[in-house]
């Protein structure tokens, strides 16, 4: 798991969609549905539910989605602090 990964999965999370997403991150749909289901693979559960609609986390996704948020916050805080 990476911080990218993290990324990845708040910026669905955020959009509901996996094409929005890949649009706001620069890349292609499939790519970023490629490391979502990788992702799920590596962890051994399922973030989000898709649908025709888009997607939805489920309840194991949604406190994923807490921790990832938290964790790339942590980051974020640290590299300003040290790199300033």
């Amino acid at each position: 798991m990476t911080l990218q990964q993290l990324r990845y999965i708040v910026e669905v999370y955020k959009t509901g969609s996996i094409t929005k997403s890949a649009n706001n991150l620069f890349m292609s749909q499939p790519n970023l549905s490629n490391a979502l289901k990788e992702l799920e693979t590596e962890i051994g559960m399922t973030i989000f539910v898709r649908t025709a609609a888009g997607v939805v986390p489920t309840p194991e996704g949604e406190k994923f989605i807490l921790y990832a948020q938290s964790i790339l916050s942590q980051a974020d805080r640290m590299q300003f602090i040290f790199k300033n």
